[in-house]
């Protein structure tokens, strides 16, 4: 200690015996043995109240059976079979918390029977299909993530009948719930009712907005959510939460051709269904309930076996938890016996149902008032961070494990969805530009050096995030101090170690990654996927460029461009005036660039990709692009006020 006194200044030696002492101090809420002996805690532990519970957990109405698939006596659901298989790592590890290794020990491969005719392929993704066999066809609840991983679901179900699709549920908009379709259909069944594809109304819009509006960001901090920048395994990502593992693939998309806004009772191939709007995690979220058999479909109403995302750290609008526990009541009120799930094991027994919603809704509510209750006695975020925490009985419940969401990174959401950014400092309305405030606080700190000692010596008392916090102001003043960031790097991975929440853990792993310049993009996530953009509507299309004007070059422009499109009997006109790109869904007169095509031919160009000037050059030479007014440089001229999206290697989210 003497020795580390002499190198430091008086602040960070004073640092140095508050982290000691604090970590002699702290007694965490969450502890385990690993096979080695080594015991591992939660560093962060006041922000995980839920406990290692006993594996039976048991009060009466709620218990596992013993093949760890399901919970519930068996009398109705069964493993019909397994593959021996599971995507998630399950090894234990002194780099993985316990709980979290324990926690992927849920999702081994497996069909499970529900019922005499409905089954979930589970643990082959991340998402669960559900078919539900009829008298001459099936119905698939989720298609999957990924054609390629939705025929694996399908490669399972065709084992048990052969019958044709005759219907698609999307329980929401999200890409794990949609992007398998193909494996399941095609256009052309879908265009002539052959196979139903049934959604809330809202969902293509909202399919639209994550696939183009904000594609680019969204599919790089999905990236990050996911650690698809690092290996897998003990040193990456060991599951998802919600599931094993996101099985990247083929992002697929048909637009469903039966909407409605509340609620649609219909029967298909002989089966009862209501399908009922159920607002939560997202504005479109359906449940799928069968009536004469009692079984329930809770989509993503429940994030599986986890706290739920109320936020998600990846990015998303405002999540309401006021809507999502009161749509959970309407769930309530069905008279269910057995329940299944997007995500986690069903469960079976009416009392058993009722458990999980009831403690499942009253969590959320808890976290939303007392997050309310605080607020209105003035405090901020990180006040409410250390005293909104749920009490025993939920935070014990064995479906309320902060292995997804956590309670922290909720109330800081609830905080800013309700009252924005400013706390009320007004410091915060006109802070210090960002760099310059970086410079002031190192030379506050006693300089570059001294704040390299300090974060040494928290990182030493496992103070991982104080020193990973503090190593970004010489970082953001010297993005090539690869002593600071690769210090940064190695506080992260001790941090992520000790988390049971596996997002927490993943961008943490993620960060490091990129503070020390590894990652790996050959199996990033992208939400750019050509078969989604062709399927959306036109006005969707020409909607998310808007978006994307370089207005600084655009302040003394004014200038418009029109589509006509023969085959769907539309015109979009896309004006530029000065600094502003709006969008009309009419043909406005004297425009600069007036073209004549078909929207298939738009289509053709959009999947040609790279090759998509060699493609357009085709249709124009076939007269399938034409040019009522203007010419090819002016269409030139227009675009080039368009931006194109960063590469994935040039954004950087920590290095900044």
């Amino acid at each position: 200690m003497t020795n580390t006194f002499r190198k430091m200044s008086l602040p960070a030696a004073i640092a140095t015996v508050l982290f000691a002492s604090n970590a002699l101090a702290s007694t965490p809420v969450v502890e385990a043995t690993s096979k080695t002996g080594q015991e591992l805690q939660t560093n962060n532990a006041d922000q995980y109240q839920n406990v290692d519970m006993d594996a039976r957990y048991n009060d009466g109405v709620l218990f596992e059976h013993k093949s760890n698939l399901f919970w519930g006596k068996g009398e109705r659901i069964k493993v019909l079979s397994t593959t021996g298989d599971t995507l998630a790592y399950t090894k234990e590890s002194d780099y993985v918390h316990p709980i979290l290794t324990k926690h992927g020990r849920k999702m081994d491969q497996a069909v499970i029977q529900v019922d005499h005719n409905v089954y979930l392929a589970y643990g082959f993704g991340l998402d669960t299909p559900v078919m539900i066999e009829g008298d001459d066809g099936i119905i698939i609840v989720d298609p999957g993530e990924s054609v390629q991983m939705a025929q694996a679901a399908k490669e399972q179900f065709r084992k048990i009948t052969d019958k044709p699709v005759k219907a698609i549920v999307y329980s929401h908009n999200h890409i794990d719930h949609i992007s398998g379709v193909r494996a399941w259909t095609n256009d052309e069944e879908v265009a002539s009712g052959e196979v139903q594809i049934i959604a809330q109304e809202g969902l293509t819009a909202a399919v639209a907005n994550w696939s183009s509006n904000l594609g680019t960001l969204f599919g790089h901090r999905t990236s990050y959510t996911g650690a698809k920048h690092v290996e897998e395994g003990e040193h990456g990502t060991v599951n998802d939460g919600l599931g094993p593992r996101f099985m990247q693939g083929d992002i697929s998309f048909i637009e469903p051709n039966v909407v409605f806004k509340d609620k649609i009772e219909t029967t298909i191939a002989g089966v009862k269904l209501e399908i009922v709007n159920v607002p939560s995690e997202t504005k479109d979220e359906v449940v799928v309930y069968l009536p004469e058999q009692k079984i329930l479909h809770a989509a993503e109403v429940l994030q599986g076996e986890n706290f739920p995302n109320l936020h998600t750290i990846r990015g998303t609008k405002f999540r309401d938890p006021s809507m999502w526990f009161k749509g959970i009541d309407i769930m309530r009120q069905f008279d269910t016996e057995v329940m299944i799930n997007s995500h986690g094991r069903p469960v079976e027994g009416k009392e058993a149902v009722a458990n999980v919603l009831t403690a499942y809704r009253d969590a959320i509510q808890y976290t939303h008032d007392q997050t309310i209750r605080y607020m209105n006695k003035g405090m901020t975020p990180d006040e409410l961070v250390e005293v909104v925490k749920l009490p025993k009985h939920l935070a014990e419940h064995p479906w309320l494990g902060e292995h997804y969401g956590t309670v922290a990174h909720a109330v800081r959401q609830i905080y800013v969805g309700y009252n924005g950014f400013f706390e009320g400092d007004p410091w915060q309305l006109e802070p210090m530009a960002y760099e310059q405030r970086a410079k002031a606080f190192i030379e506050i700190m006693g300089g570059r050096d001294n704040i390299i000692n300090t974060a040494n010596a928290a990182i030493e008392a496992e103070n991982y995030t104080f020193a990973a916090e503090i190593l970004s102001y010489p970082i953001t003043v010297n993005k090539d101090d690869m002593e600071a960031r690769k210090l940064k790097a190695k506080a992260y991975k001790a941090w992520a170690a000790d988390q049971v929440n596996i997002n927490w853990r993943n961008w943490a792993l993620n960060a490091a990654a990129e503070l020390e310049g590894t990652r790996d993009f050959s199996n990033m996530i992208s939400f750019a996927s050509v078969d989604v953009l062709t399927a959306l509507p036109s006005k969707q299309i020409f909607d998310m460029m808007t978006s994307t004007l370089i207005a600084e070059n655009t302040l003394d422009v004014n200038m418009t461009l029109v589509y006509n499109f023969s085959d769907t009997d539309e015109s979009f006109t896309i004006e530029i005036r000065q600094g502003i790109a709006q969008l009309h869904e009419v043909a406005l007169e004297n425009a600069d660039v007036e073209i004549n095509t078909t929207r298939a031919t738009l289509n053709d160009v959009l999947m040609a990709g790279a090759n998509a000037q060699q493609v357009m050059g085709q249709k124009m030479q076939s007269g399938e692009f034409t040019f009522a007014n203007g010419d090819i440089q002016g269409f030139g001229q227009f675009m080039s006020y368009f931006d194109k999206p960063m590469a994935p290697q040039d954004i950087m989210l920590i290095v900044r």
